[in-house]
C-alpha cells in the first residue's frame, strides 16, 4: 500500500475553498474551527487529538443551538428568548430562586409533572411560563405555547372530519411541554371545555404541561358549565402539579 501523502502536495490547502466541502457534510462548524486552527499560531502547540476534540466540540455546540432554535420555532412561543437567567428576583415577587434553578433542569418534563403559575395580571406569569418552555427546549424537550381561548378558536374553525384538525390535536397530544396560557380567563362553553378534557386527558402521563391563570385551581370550575368536565380537568392539571403564585408589581409597567 503507497504511503499517505499530504494535501500540500497536490496544492491543496486547508483554508476557505476547503469549507464547502464541509457544508456539504453538514459539519460546517467543525470544518470553519480546523480552518481556524490551521491559521491561528496559538494552536501550533496543541496535539493533534485537541485539535479535532476541540473542533469535535463547537460542532457539537452548533448542532444543539440549531436543534434548540428549531424547538423553539417549532414551540410557537411569542417570546422565545425568555430564558430562566433573566428572570427578576424581588422579595416583593415571591419567586424562589433556588425551585426555578430547579425547575430549569426540567425533569418535571421527564416525569410528566404540571407546573401551575398562579397571579395576579402582568405579574409575569407568562414570561415564566416561557422561560420554563425554553429551558425545556434546551434539554431537548418539544414544546407548543397557546393562549387558551386561541386554541379553543383555532379547533373551534376546524371540522372534526377535517384531517387537519386530527394533525393539529396530534401534535399537541405528542409535544413534552404545552402551555395553556390565560387560562380560563374568561368562561367557556362546554363544547370548548370538552375540548380542553380531551387534550389534557389524552396527555396524562405522556406530556408535562404548564398552566397560567389569574385564579386558584379551586375557582377554575366557576368558569366551566358542566361539573363534571370541570372536576376531570381540576384533578388532572392541578392534583400532583408545583405551584407558583406570583406577586408584586406589574412587570410591564417595571420594565
Amino acid at each position: 500500500m503507497d504511503a499517505p501523502q499530504p494535501a500540500s502536495t497536490t496544492a491543496r490547502f486547508l483554508d476557505e475553498s476547503v469549507l464547502p466541502i464541509f457544508t456539504q457534510l453538514r459539519m460546517t462548524a467543525f470544518g470553519r474551527t480546523v480552518i481556524d486552527i490551521a491559521a491561528d499560531q496559538a494552536f501550533d502547540q496543541w496535539s493533534f487529538s485537541d485539535k479535532i476534540l476541540y473542533a469535535l466540540d463547537k460542532e457539537v455546540a452548533a448542532r444543539h443551538e440549531r436543534r434548540v432554535n428549531k424547538l423553539l420555532k417549532a414551540s410557537r412561543s411569542p417570546n422565545p428568548d425568555a430564558c430562566v437567567e433573566d428572570i427578576v428576583y424581588t422579595p416583593s415577587r415571591n419567586i424562589n430562586k433556588e425551585q426555578i434553578a430547579r425547575l430549569a433542569q426540567c425533569q418535571w418534563c421527564q416525569d410528566s409533572k404540571n407546573v401551575v403559575i398562579l397571579g395576579k395580571s402582568s405579574v409575569g406569569k407568562t414570561y415564566l411560563a416561557q422561560a420554563l418552555l425554553n429551558a425545556a427546549c434546551r434539554k431537548d424537550y418539544s414544546a407548543k405555547f397557546f393562549r387558551t381561548d386561541s386554541l379553543a378558536n383555532q379547533l373551534a374553525v376546524l371540522h372534526h372530519s377535517d384531517p387537519e384538525r386530527v394533525k393539529f390535536l396530534e401534535a399537541i397530544h405528542n409535544t413534552d411541554v404545552l402551555v395553556l396560557d390565560d387560562f380560563l380567563t374568561t368562561p367557556i362553553n362546554e363544547a370548548t371545555a370538552h375540548q380542553l378534557l380531551t387534550i389534557i386527558a389524552e396527555r396524562e402521563n405522556r406530556g408535562a404541561t404548564i398552566v397560567t391563570s389569574q385564579f386558584a385551581p379551586i375557582e377554575w370550575c366557576k368558569s366551566i358549565p358542566d361539573a363534571v368536565i370541570a372536576e376531570s380537568i381540576l384533578n388532572r392539571l392541578a392534583v400532583g402539579a408545583e405551584i407558583i403564585t406570583l406577586e408584586g408589581d406589574n412587570m410591564r409597567l417595571t420594565h
